[in-house]
């Protein structure tokens, strides 16, 4: 009986397959890239009944709100979700000790550094698009959070060469760009606007438009009488996801599982393991390279990437790999010793309870699943372009190119321009199709 009894215990403890987020993603994705969106929110939405995916899912519908116009809604989703991680960071490593025993898809998903910082830049992107009040206010969250990052980053790894960290977090231009915009857009805070502007191209210096930002601002001017500006923000190409991979502990990362282990239990770490399970992230190959506007028939130019979220997601993921790869290693540890402890009292008495245990440990570890949840729908790059335009209705038009050459039409609006303001266009194009419908709006400049 207790033969049976054991083997039972070790086995309700393996997960219910090996299924992962990813695999749980594909169709929902699938269907949103495919421009199918009411049936993406619904496939979406029933992963929420699962409670390991909730906040992932909610990151994923707050995108579809913003790409079908609704933009008050997704601003509302990644609040609910920006204060929802800010509060797991609190997470110690005892509030997720049954990882241990199963894998890190039990644990409260709190979010990756990279999704934490772009919860701030989607939420200031969609409060413009629908009433621009607190647009400011979060693209200062953005660096704030980026700077509280890199600094527990440092602290928790205890690293004394830190240039990978500051490369990783180097501040995002778009954030101050966001900021000289609206300054600018007043009519009175032009030094603030050059401040900001300067700081935008300090971050990403190959941005030709943000050159002539500075110096267009240095002069005062914010447009010419009988003018508006017109901001044509493209989320460009397919964003980060994590696939699942096998890989082999650094020394970084059993110095870190033996900190784990030994608040666990009374265990200590091997110096060599065999491949562990982990996630990674993984940037789809690009199918485009900017967006052509025209303007009422008349082209004027190519967007600029302002920000690479492929580059924030890896640079920034690279750095936590070693605290990932340690919890894997650490629950490698747990379970063998879990395996050793129940058998132990069993193996001289009946050999073949101890020989079933081991069959147990064996499955129970091979159940193991990396925890590939993720903000899903994220686009590659974020990308800007600058029009001034007479006041009036304008036809504009955004197409998909690599290099000068279009790929397809793109999709048109027809956008209002006010005399001495700013309006806000927004569209998403995952590839060569667009996704969703484009939106725009208009801010006083007061």
């Amino acid at each position: 009986m207790n033969l049976w009894l054991a083997v039972s215990v070790l086995i309700a403890l393996v997960p219910l397959g090996c299924s992962t987020h990813n695999d749980f993603l594909q169709q929902p994705r699938d269907l949103f890239y495919k421009n199918q969106l009411p049936q993406a929110e619904k496939e979406f939405s029933s992963l929420q009944k699962k409670r390991r995916e909730a906040d992932v899912v909610e990151l994923d519908l707050a995108m579809i709100d913003l790409v079908q116009g609704k933009p008050k809604e997704a601003e509302k989703r990644l609040q609910t979700i920006r204060d929802r991680f800010d509060q797991l960071e609190q997470q110690t490593i005892a509030s997720g000790v049954m990882s241990y025993f199963t894998d890190d898809q039990t644990r409260t998903y709190a979010g990756e550094d990279y999704e934490k910082i772009l919860l701030r830049l989607f939420l200031s992107l969609a409060n413009l698009m629908h009433d621009g009040g607190d647009a400011e206010a979060y693209s200062l969250q953005l660096h704030e959070k980026q700077e509280q990052l890199y600094r527990r980053a440092i602290e928790d790894q205890e690293q004394k060469n830190v240039s990978k960290f500051a490369d990783a977090y180097r501040p995002l231009a778009i954030g101050y760009y966001l900021r000289g915009v609206l300054r600018e857009a007043t009519l009175n805070n032009y030094d603030d606007a050059i401040r900001n502007y300067q700081s935008a191209l300090d971050f990403n210096p190959t941005c030709e438009p943000l050159k002539w930002d500075l110096n267009r601002v240095k002069g005062g001017v914010h447009s010419a009488p009988g003018h508006g500006v017109l901001y044509v923000f493209a989320l460009v190409g397919r964003g980060p996801h994590k696939i699942e991979v096998e890989e082999y502990a650094t020394s970084d990362a059993l110095l870190i599982a033996d900190r784990i282990v030994s608040a666990v239990g009374p265990m200590s770490v091997p110096p060599t393991l065999a491949p562990i399970k982990i996630p990674r992230v993984v940037i789809p190959p690009k199918s485009l390279d900017r967006i052509g506007v025209v303007v009422n028939g008349q082209s004027i130019g190519p967007t600029a990437t302002m920000t690479d979220i492929g580059f924030l997601a890896e640079q920034t993921y690279d750095t936590a790999i070693p605290k990932i790869m340690a919890r894997a290693v650490a629950r490698r540890v747990v379970k063998k010793a879990t395996v050793f402890a129940a058998k132990d009292p069993l193996s001289a008495t009946t050999p073949l309870a101890s020989l079933a245990m081991d069959a147990a440990g064996v499955v129970w570890e091979a159940f193991e699943s990396a925890d590939t949840r993720c903000w899903g729908l994220l686009p590659r790059e974020i990308q800007v372009l600058r029009v001034e335009v007479p006041k009036g209705k304008h036809r504009v038009q955004l197409m998909p190119m690599v290099g000068n050459r279009r790929l397809a039409q793109g999709v048109s609006d027809e956008v209002e321009i006010i005399d001495g303001q700013n309006t806000y266009l927004l569209g998403y194009f995952p590839d060569a199709n667009a996704i969703g419908e484009v939106l725009t709006s208009s801010r006083p400049t007061r």
